[in-house]
């Protein structure tokens, strides 16, 4: 589930630098459905996360995750797996951190050759 909540992390990314490079907004069905994919990606993870350590589930995912998921994430990994936990938390920002750069490499790319 950690490589479906990366993934969908990149394409969206990616693909706003594309919309932007093309001079258009991003429609709203695209950020509509990156949010969902987001959201579901991190109750899918949660949950999976759960099943195979000690720690209890929480009552209702969905929730939390809409409201408080850049705090939930980082404790439920420090929580089940200690500092090792952090690994997965810095490959996610690491994959946010390179779909902007690669966003912000294709508006470059294309925005000086078009103007």
């Amino acid at each position: 589930m950690l490589v479906l909540l990366g993934v969908s992390i990149f394409i969206y990314h990616v693909g706003l630098g594309i919309f932007h490079a093309s001079g258009r907004k991003p429609l709203p069905s695209f950020e509509f459905l990156y949010l969902a994919m987001f959201l579901c990606g991190v109750v899918w993870w949660l949950r999976a996360e759960t099943r195979d350590s000690p720690v209890t589930q929480l009552y209702c995912t969905g929730l939390f995750a809409i409201t408080a998921w850049p705090i939930i994430i980082p404790y439920h990994l420090l929580k089940t797996r200690g500092v090792k936990g952090l690994i997965p938390l810095f490959a996610l920002i690491a994959t946010f951190v390179f779909s902007k750069v690669l966003g912000a490499v294709i508006f470059l790319s294309f925005s000086g050759l078009y103007s």
